[in-house]
């Protein structure tokens, strides 16, 4: 059973368009330095096509996906010493199951990131609000992701 504790021990991060370009990208990199920088585990979910990737994890090699997910370990035991994994999301694939990090020697909590975005699709009725019939915003689309999209059943 996991211990009650008042320290913060994983924070996820969401990007939002501000933190991926302009100013709020600097303001982003700043924060994410010193949550990198302290002993909270980084859970960092990149669902957006534009913008520049924050971390340098991610940046090189540039990572040929649309969508990133990281989880950035704080090894407590070890001092500052990290340990990133990574799962690059293709536009036609399924979001991945996250871990998120706790304290030792409590194990990972499962996030199912697909359950949680149907969760707020559903909540958001986003199906009534969002028009699938218009093209698709930029950046374009690789071609690969483009004849996937035109075979769509939404289409």
């Amino acid at each position: 059973m996991a211990r009650l504790s008042p320290q913060l021990v994983t924070t996820i991060e969401i990007l939002s368009p501000f933190n991926k370009r302009g100013e709020g990208i600097y303001q982003y990199q700043d924060k994410r330095w010193r949550i990198l920088r302290s002993d909270i585990h980084l859970v960092e979910l990149d669902l957006l096509r534009s913008g520049q990737r924050p971390g340098m994890e991610v940046q090189q090699p540039p990572l040929d996906c649309y969508y990133v997910v990281l989880v950035s370990r704080a090894r407590l035991e070890d001092g500052y010493i990290r340990k990133s994994d990574i799962w690059p999301v293709a536009l036609n694939e399924a979001l991945p199951v996250c871990p998120v990090p706790l304290l030792p020697p409590d194990p990972d909590v499962a996030l199912d990131l697909n359950e949680v975005l149907a969760g707020v699709y559903a909540r958001g009725v986003y199906g009534r609000r969002l028009d699938y019939s218009r093209p698709v915003p930029p950046p374009a689309l690789r071609p690969a992701m483009q004849a996937w999209l035109a075979n769509f059943p939404l289409q």
